[in-house]
């Protein structure tokens, strides 16, 4: 039934597909996204084993910009900072060059890998109001 016409008092309209009859192409560019977030997380994850960092404090890392959305609309600004590439990539200069204890890289390498995913699957700083529920 997909790209079929029909005459509709002498109009020509295209009947719209069906559920699940749709062009079959569900990846996008922006999937993309993921290869490079999931690297960046290995990456952090095996500099945390080798340094005898827990994997409760990866997870801790990997959630903590997502904790503003538990306040609703007056968390938006700070899920809003904390989504911004530019910041996850000055934590991660700053803690590379040693000054700091070596699990402030991998968190923060943890949240730059967090924040790269995030654009692959829609998790981008937000606009607006706040959808109704």
């Amino acid at each position: 039934m997909s790209g079929t016409t029909i005459q509709v008092g002498g109009a020509q309209g295209a009947v719209r597909p069906e559920a699940g009859e749709g062009t079959g192409r569900r990846l996008r560019l922006r999937h993309l996204w993921l290869v490079p977030g999931l690297a960046i997380a290995i990456v952090a994850n095996e500099l945390g084993k080798a340094n005898g960092v827990g994997i409760l404090t990866l997870i801790a890392f990997g959630i903590a910009p997502d904790l503003p959305r538990l306040i609703g609309s007056r968390g938006r600004l700070m899920h809003n900072l904390l989504h911004q590439p530019a910041a996850p990539l000055l934590a991660v200069a700053l803690s590379a060059t040693g000054l700091v204890p070596i699990i402030w890289l991998v968190g923060s390498l943890v949240w730059l890998g967090h924040v790269v995913a995030g654009r692959g699957v829609g998790d981008v700083p937000r606009k607006g109001i706040d959808r109704v529920r």
